[in-house]
C-alpha cells in the first residue's frame, strides 16, 4: 500500500491508503470521482506519496510531484491498460477481470505522478 498525502480545501494534508503501481519512473493510482482525493487534486495536483515496508516502516520512500488525471470514461483502452497494472499487484489473477469489468461501470479515473523529487530512508547495516 502507499500513503497518498493531497491537500484539502482548508489548506490541510489529508491522508489515504491506495493501491499503486510504480515502474521506477512513473507512479499510478486510481481512485473514483466522488473521492476526496480527487476534489483535492482537482483543487491542488500537487502530492506526496509515502511507500513502505510493513511491519516497522523503517524502509520507506516519499515521492513529490504533481498528478494528471486521466478519465477512465473517455480515455480509452490505454488508460485501462495502465489501471490493469494497478489491480494486478493486489488482486489474484483469476478476479482480475472481474475487477476491472466492475470498475469500468464506476466514475474511475487514473492518477499519475511524475517524480519531481524523491526521498528515501534505510536503515544502517552493521
Amino acid at each position: 500500500m502507499a500513503v497518498m498525502a493531497t491537500i484539502n480545501r482548508r489548506g490541510v494534508p489529508q491522508l489515504t491508503p491506495n493501491w499503486y503501481h510504480y515502474d521506477g519512473k512513473v507512479l499510478t493510482f486510481v481512485t473514483r470521482k466522488d473521492r476526496l482525493k480527487y476534489r483535492n487534486l482537482q483543487r491542488d495536483p500537487r502530492l506526496s506519496v509515502c511507500m513502505y515496508n510493513p511491519p516497522s516502516a523503517t524502509n520507506y520512500v516519499v515521492i513529490y510531484g504533481t498528478a494528471t488525471v486521466d478519465d477512465a470514461t473517455t480515455g480509452g483502452q490505454e488508460v485501462w491498460e495502465r489501471i490493469r497494472r494497478v489491480v494486478e499487484r493486489y488482486v489474484a489473477a483469476d478476479q482480475v477481470g472481474a475487477y476491472i469489468e466492475r470498475w469500468k461501470t464506476e466514475p474511475r479515473v487514473l492518477v499519475t505522478v511524475t517524480p519531481e523529487r524523491i526521498a528515501t530512508r534505510q536503515p544502517r547495516s552493521g
